[in-house]
């Protein structure tokens, strides 16, 4: 089995997608090259030109987040995939993930281009592709924080909406953030929704958060600037779970019945990029 089917059974459901988008790159594979150069190089890496409304709404999100024990969602995932010679296209996933802190996550992930489950107990982070029948396994740090770095380390795949998913979620999405802006009250599926703007040096993003008494994230729209054809991707958050009710066996992995197991090889963490990871 090649290295880079392996890298993408090893990033398949962290609701991951790379920052290529173009060139018929499929979403969860890896992206180890050097970061493009920046687009306005006069503004620095430390500039917080950040409306302090826009700031303090993702503070709130993130400690909202941070105080749940455990919580399931789906989410539906809208990405342009430009192939070379060929017309842009638009992809659609829906994915399904639940997590438990501190240690405890597992999802799915079905659509155009991806049918695949991941698992993770605490110890061992499992994969299974469906469609190539194929699984692997290795283990893990003792932690979703660690194990997302983990993933990150070692494949090099960018995963944009696991930021959802760490301890500090204001600290993961605001660290490399340069310009910041409050758009007003939007709405996303029938729920009013704060609307809030951010550029860094690669990309800009754009996130709705509920604007009721919980301030949760509802969709999130990423535009990597710097890639040819300046390709998108787009995530709706359908429906949250936070009162989910989730025991130790969902979060176990048994390899189904005539499914190949992939060994894992070792990967370098000098591999991984050092561009922004959303």
């Amino acid at each position: 089995m090649r290295a880079a089917v392996i890298r993408q059974l090893l990033a398949i459901g962290l609701l991951s997608i790379t920052a290529s988008g173009c060139g018929g790159t499929a979403p969860e594979a890896a992206t180890l090259e050097p970061p493009a150069p920046r687009i306005e190089p006069e503004l620095g890496r430390e500039s917080r030109l950040i409306e302090p409304r826009a700031d303090a709404l993702v503070r709130q999100m993130s400690d909202r987040l941070a105080r749940i024990d455990a919580f399931a969602l789906e989410a539906e995932e809208v990405y342009d995939e430009v192939p070379e010679q060929s017309p842009r296209r638009q992809l659609t996933n829906v994915r399904r993930v639940a997590m438990r802190r501190p240690d405890r996550l597992v999802g799915d992930a079905a659509g155009d281009a991806l049918n695949r489950s991941f698992w993770y107990d605490g110890k061992i982070f499992a994969a299974l592709d469906k469609e190539q029948e194929v699984w692997a396994s290795g283990a893990v740090p003792p932690t979703v924080d660690q194990a997302l770095d983990w993933v990150f380390e070692q494949t090099g795949t960018v995963i944009p909406l696991a930021d959802f998913l760490y301890a500090d979620v204001y600290g993961k999405l605001m660290a490399d953030v340069q310009r910041g802006v409050y758009l007003g009250i939007h709405d996303v599926a029938g729920v009013p929704s704060h609307h809030l703007s951010f550029e860094q040096a690669t990309i800009d993003w754009q996130l709705w958060i509920d604007a009721g008494a919980e301030p949760q994230p509802g969709k999130l729209v990423i535009t990597y600037k710097t890639e040819d054809e300046v390709p998108q991707y787009s995530v709706t958050i359908r429906k949250w779970n936070l009162q989910a009710k989730l025991p130790d066996e969902l979060f176990r992995f048994t390899p189904p019945d005539g499914a190949t197991r992939v060994d894992i090889p070792a990967m370098s963490p000098s591999g991984a990029p050092t561009g922004e990871r959303r």
